[in-house]
C-alpha cells in the first residue's frame, strides 16, 4: 500500500519559506514607497508640498527594499523591479513620475519589434520592454516549475 500524499496548505508553505521576514520587509518597503509616491493625490494645492516632501522618502524606501533583497539574496518579483527606476529608485507611476511610449525603430515598422518605453521624469532613465507579438516569454514567477508544492 502506498502512503497517502499530504497536501500542504498555503499557511504551511508560508511558514516553511526561507527568509520569510526579509520577504515581508521588502513587501512592506515597496508598499510604503508606493504610498509615499502617491501621497500627492490629495488636492492640487497640497500636491506640490506633498510631492517635494514625500518623493525623497519614497526613493529611500525603494532603495532600502533593493538593498534588503540584495543582502539576503532573495529575488524580487519582476513586476516590482519593472516599477522602480534603476538609476534613481523612483517608483514609476505612468503619467506622474514616468512617461510611457511605444516605439518601433525597425526599418519596416514590423509589429514584433514594438518596444514599450518608460522614461523616468526625475532622472531621464529609460526602461524598455519588448511587447511584440512573440508570446513565448513567461516571467519566472509564473512558470510551473517555480511553484513550490
Amino acid at each position: 500500500m502506498a502512503k497517502k500524499e499530504k497536501k500542504k496548505s498555503s499557511a504551511a508553505l508560508t511558514k516553511s519559506l526561507k527568509n520569510r521576514d526579509q520577504y515581508l520587509r521588502t513587501s512592506f518597503l515597496y508598499q510604503a514607497s508606493v504610498l509615499m509616491a502617491n501621497a500627492a493625490n490629495t488636492t492640487p494645492e497640497l500636491a506640490v508640498i506633498a510631492t517635494s516632501a514625500t518623493a525623497p522618502l519614497a526613493r529611500y524606501y525603494a532603495s532600502q527594499m533593493k538593498s534588503v533583497a540584495r543582502k539576503s539574496v532573495i529575488r524580487l518579483d519582476p513586476n516590482i523591479k519593472r516599477s522602480i527606476c534603476k538609476r534613481c529608485d523612483t517608483v514609476l507611476i505612468p503619467g506622474r513620475t514616468c512617461a510611457v511610449a511605444v516605439e518601433n525603430e525597425s526599418v519596416d515598422n514590423v509589429p514584433h519589434a514594438d518596444i514599450l518605453t518608460h522614461t523616468c521624469k526625475v532622472c531621464g532613465g529609460q526602461k524598455r520592454f519588448p511587447i511584440g507579438n512573440k508570446g513565448d516569454f513567461v516571467v519566472f514567477t509564473e512558470r510551473p516549475d517555480h511553484v513550490v508544492e
